[in-house]
């Protein structure tokens, strides 16, 4: 039997559905990667950093896979 794909938008909805007022959420830790930098979001570095950490992402996301613990890659967020 396969186990469940882990979808982090499903598991945590509090965290990826905004209300119309603020609220404060808390959550256990999580592991994540990131990139950091500063300048213009369609800039040659900006893109060179997302696509090096979206192919490590996928790549761990098919390590995984063969694993059984499959999941939904998130979508990109910004701080």
């Amino acid at each position: 039997m396969t186990a469940a794909k882990l979808d982090m938008a499903k598991e945590f909805k509090a965290y990826y559905t905004a209300k119309a007022n603020p609220e404060l959420v808390e959550f256990k830790d999580v592991q994540f990667l990131t990139i950091l930098g500063k300048g213009e979001p369609g800039g040659n570095e900006f893109s060179s950093k997302v696509e090096a950490m979206y192919s490590l992402a996928y790549g761990v996301k098919n390590i995984c896979k063969k694993q059984e613990r499959d999941f939904t890659v998130p979508k990109l967020e910004g701080l």
